[in-house]
């Protein structure tokens, strides 16, 4: 018996009616719904979790109810379970919920018949490294920041790549993104597109001080490091834009990529190069 989690964003189905006729139609094909506990109260079904974490490491796969910013919080939980993840668009404009709400059941049950494959996504690690310490370990999927969290305010970051000094930016900050979220912050800030399938990360200048300050590619082998070159007491770093913690000057983030990849489920013969194109085509409409 199929054991299948539903992650909801109930900002994007606040009635939960979405979510309780995917969960009833799921329990009729005979498969265990997972929720947690707070969820499975509210819609009066499922199987209750006593965290999520248990949800993750339990499911078979999960059913995402949102959009990216959905994904993306899920994909940070699950990746070290290698739990995959079904992603239903409910919000505006999706990368990776590329099943839209009306085709959802034909999704799940393309899954349960078999007839899917899984894309592993590179996930990004980072640290901080505060003198002698090292803090810890974050994982993101689309990019890991460091800027000032001030507003109009540059700083000054000293680059390096596998230890070999690249240079020091005045900028509103740096973003380092993998191939998933080349699409996302990267993309706004004028970084290039990579394909979904490589394992690259690329260094994009957010609003740079200088002309000569352009997008670098490395390759995901690379150990990238990032420090706050100058005395400033708002910079950050951040994580797919959700998790942030505070950097003083003279800490260094480290950021390389992990040993843990998301593993994203897909129902369509979309290519790469097909999604982005609807999307932007989206974009300007």
């Amino acid at each position: 018996m199929k054991k299948i989690g539903i992650i909801t964003n109930i900002d994007k189905d606040p009635e939960l009616t979405h979510t309780h006729d995917i969960a009833m139609w799921i329990e009729e094909k005979g498969c265990d719904v997972l929720l947690n506990s707070s969820l499975s109260r509210k819609i009066g079904r499922g199987v209750p979790m006593s965290s999520t974490d248990e949800l993750y490491e339990k499911a078979d796969f999960v059913v995402v109810l949102g959009g990216d910013g959905t994904i993306l919080r899920v994909a940070r939980r699950t990746a070290k379970y290698s739990t995959p993840i079904l992603g239903i668009n409910f919000g505006t404009l999706g990368y990776l919920a590329d099943v839209e709400k009306a085709d959802a059941k034909v999704a799940i049950e393309k899954v349960l018949e078999g007839n899917y494959k899984i894309e592993k996504r590179m996930m990004l690690e980072a640290y901080i490294e505060r003198g002698c310490v090292s803090h810890d370990t974050q994982l993101a999927l689309n990019e890991v920041c460091v800027n000032n969290a001030n507003i109009s305010r540059m700083i000054s970051l000293s680059v390096e790549v596998n230890d070999e000094y690249i240079n020091t930016f005045r900028a509103d900050g740096i973003i380092v993104s993998t191939p998933t979220g080349s699409t996302a912050y990267n993309l706004s800030a004028g970084g290039p597109i990579l394909n979904t399938n490589t394992e690259l990360m690329t260094i994009t200048h957010i609003c740079p001080h200088a002309l000569y300050a352009r997008p670098i590619v490395v390759s995901g082998d690379d150990v990238i490091k990032i420090k706050v070159a100058g005395d400033y007491s708002n910079t950050q770093v951040t994580f797919d834009g959700q998790n942030g913690e505070r950097v003083k000057s003279g800490d260094t983030v480290v950021i390389k990529k992990s040993r843990y990849y998301t593993d994203i489920i897909k129902t369509t013969d979309l290519s790469f190069f097909d999604i982005l194109r609807r999307k932007m085509v989206a974009v300007n409409i």
